[in-house]
């Protein structure tokens, strides 16, 4: 069974590509390693329904993939650097879409 962080953010396309390349230069250790990092996205109508009921206006989405199933890194570590790097006011970070963590 895959499992998957899906990120919500407030960020444009292109400021959020940005942020995820740096992200993934400053941790070469994790990705793709432990998880691999999916590229910035549009969002369809469904995906911002889900986001505004966690009370986000998101502007695009990526998602992480869990790629090392010994979770050496945990899921929840992963949201926190995921916020740490965006900011958390910018970002929601659900668990296999459904579950916010």
């Amino acid at each position: 069974m895959a499992i998957d962080l899906t990120c919500f953010t407030t960020l444009s396309i292109p400021d959020l590509q940005r942020k995820l390349d740096c992200f993934q230069g400053k941790y070469p250790y994790v990705f793709p390693a432990h998880y691999v990092l999916y590229k910035a996205h549009s969002l369809d109508r469904f995906d911002k329904e889900i986001s505004n009921e966690y009370g986000l206006d998101p502007e695009s989405y990526f998602m992480v993939a869990v790629n090392n199933k010994a979770l050496e890194i945990s899921t929840d570590e992963m949201a926190d650097m995921v916020r740490k790097e965006l900011g958390a006011e910018n970002v929601i970070v659900l668990l296999n879409g459904e579950d916010l963590i």
